[in-house]
């Protein structure tokens, strides 16, 4: 039992259907034994591990070997006498336990509470040969269980769970004993199941089962098996397995029988899912975003799950493995990871980039895992991918934020450094002012340079830290005309036009040093682009919208930015000029979403660069963010 063996029986002669259903049923179900997230394990009746799933070496961190040599470790000390209980009921017994909650521990040395189905395993005999353990981490759950109520016992003792029902029956049919244990399956009461009482025990579509049983025992005195239906209180079905044993008198007749019932309603639903697995977990299947792909040994594909047309767009269905889709720069490893999983027959997971049928890229992380056959030969290969892109995409975010936070400390330190010399500059300035009449314009000139200089270090400090916002009414049209006589003489002199249309704007609530901040490094930033082809020009207007913002609009016919560069434009030290820092748009866009506006910009090579902002207009309370 060293290895998930299938339910079916092979014939040596089915049609390529049934084959092919077949072992898609297999699969199936070694996928569902493999891939659960719930650690299933089976022992011997030696109480001896022999075999675990996955799930049971991720949830408990040992892996089988190390099992081997300290067996049972992840049970901690002061619980392995009720394990042994347990599993003693189970395979002495028979008892079935289901959602028995205790404590497991962590290879780790952390402690994880569990929710324990145990299960008898019979042979086809009907003798216990083992049993099956399935553990599901309950820990979260426990964590807000124990949260809300402190007082509630953790553990559950083993009468808590299942007993069997036992009937006897004279030879007239006449039910002369029943067990109290009916209580807890039936909902009636030990007292009203009497043989006086009229209560039918057994299914009425189920009684001719029951007779047939019944005379087949009073006819051959031999044990009969079967299972039969009983009506609870409530009226719904429960489904019993019931042997039948005569019970003989001195002359070797018929003198009673005795059915002991056993509840096997939670199995059943169990053995029929698994019984009917090639339909219920098609539905699984045909619903899930991963992608699941089943193959022969030979590559050619057996079963593609639906989320490959859903999800990636694939229309036209694949008859092998091919790397069409694969980027380019990911094939080599593509290869070589699947060539690994031929040759050495090993579980690997490995990702790699998947153009979709819109073209758009994605990044996949697949795990391949070979299919063995009861003669322990590989006879295909399951693989599961699934979408990371959005999971890359907040570790590439991470990973700026944590570049930014240098960016800041350093800006921070540049920032200290240059205000030393330029408080010693104002200050020696400003006390020579009274003798400098005949030069006062070229002082006031120099004291207003610094101060200027002083306002450029206080900006760099956005990058280090938040800052308090001064913010007021500003007219926007106002500054935006301010502007661009400012930068009127530059742009003439590179042959470049400014054409505006200022709309109906209400003042905005803004900082006014920052916006021209932003404004400036925009405007500067099209005279640049203009400027290599030659003259053009830039076009400025705004708009007011329906969600109380202004929609600033700047747009230049320039060289533009090429799309595949377009989506790192902001990112710290990323320019496409030659003298750039890459700083400009980054703390352009900053200041924009501290003034809770929005910053956009589209661009084409060779066709020009637009860029949106929209900012709120003043409020009734304008103060300090």
């Amino acid at each position: 039992m060293d290895k998930l063996t299938s339910s079916f029986s092979w014939k040596r002669k089915r049609s390529k259907k049934q084959l092919s259903t077949q072992r898609l049923s297999d699969q199936l179900l070694r996928a569902f034994f493999h891939y659960t997230t719930d650690a299933i394990s089976f022992s011997d009746m030696d109480n001896t591990l022999i075999l675990i799933n996955q799930a049971f070496e991720h949830n408990y961190g040992w892996t089988m070997d190390e099992l081997k040599e300290t067996p049972y470790c992840f049970i901690p000390k002061d619980l392995k006498v009720e394990a042994h209980q347990l599993f003693d009921a189970v395979r002495t017994m028979g008892v079935q336990i289901t959602n028995f909650e205790t404590v497991r521990q962590r290879k780790d040395g952390s402690m994880m509470d569990v929710n324990l189905t145990i299960v008898p395993i019979f042979d086809e005999h009907g003798t216990i040969i083992g049993s099956a353990c399935t553990a599901r981490d309950i820990s979260d759950r426990k964590k807000v269980e124990e949260a809300l109520k402190q007082s509630e016992t953790k553990y559950r003792l083993l009468i808590d769970h299942t007993q069997d029902i036992i009937t006897i029956f004279n030879p007239a049919m006449e039910r002369i004993y029943i067990s109290p244990s009916v209580e807890q399956h039936l909902g009636y009461s030990h007292m009203e199941f009497q043989s006086s009482s009229r209560l039918l025990l057994v299914h009425p579509d189920d009684m001719p089962l029951m007779r047939a049983c019944h005379q087949q025992i009073m006819a051959t005195k031999q044990q009969v098996q079967f299972e039969v239906r009983s009506l609870s209180r409530d009226g719904s079905p429960i489904v019993f397995d019931t042997r039948g044993f005569p019970i003989l008198d001195d002359q070797g007749q018929v003198e009673n029988i005795m059915f002991v019932s056993r509840n096997v309603t939670e199995r059943k639903y169990s053995e029929a899912a698994l019984l009917r697995s090639e339909e219920k977990n098609r539905i699984i299947l045909e619903h899930t975003d991963d992608f699941i792909m089943i193959t022969d040994k030979q590559g050619e594909i057996l079963y593609l799950s639906p989320s490959h047309e859903r999800v990636l767009g694939r229309r036209k269905l694949m008859s092998q493995v091919t790397l069409e889709r694969v980027h380019p720069d990911d094939r080599d490893l593509f290869i070589k990871h699947f060539n690994q999983l031929i040759h050495y027959q090993k579980a690997g997971t490995y990702e790699f980039r998947y153009q979709c049928e819109n073209g758009k890229w994605i990044v996949l992380e697949s795990k391949g895992v070979p299919i063995m056959t009861k003669e322990n030969e590989c006879d295909g290969f399951i693989l599961v991918s699934r979408d990371i892109t959005e999971r890359r995409n907040n570790e590439e975010l991470l990973r700026k934020a944590e570049k930014l936070s240098v960016i800041g400390e350093l800006a921070a330190g540049i920032a200290h450094e240059i205000r030393n010399p330029l408080t010693s500059l104002k200050g020696f300035i400003q006390l020579l002012y009274p003798t400098l009449q005949d030069n006062k314009l070229y002082a006031d000139i120099m004291l207003s340079e610094l101060e200027r200089i002083n306002l450029i270090v206080s900006e760099l400090l956005i990058l280090s830290k938040p800052q308090n916002l001064q913010i007021k009414p500003i007219s926007l049209v106002v500054l935006m005309q301010n502007l661009l006589a400012l930068l009127a003489s530059e742009a003439n002199l590179k042959n470049i036009r400014f054409q505006t249309s200022f709309g109906k704007c209400p003042p905005i609530a803004g900082e006014e040093n920052q916006l021209k901040q932003v404004f400036i490094n925009i405007i500067k930033n099209s005279i640049e682009a203009i400027a290599s082809q030659g003259q053009g020009e830039i076009r400025i207007s705004t708009r007011l919208l329906p969600n109380r913002h202004v929609l600033v609009r700047l747009a230049d016919n320039g060289c533009g930015v090429p799309e595949e560069l377009l989506s790192k434009l902001g990112e710290p030290f990323f320019t496409t000029k030659e003298k750039g820092t890459g700083l400009g748009l980054m703390i352009s866009n900053k200041i924009i979403k501290d003034h809770n506006g929005t910053f956009q910009i589209t661009s084409k090579k060779n066709q020009g660069t637009v860029v949106k902002i929209t900012l709120p207009i003043v409020d009734d309370d304008i103060g300090s963010s």
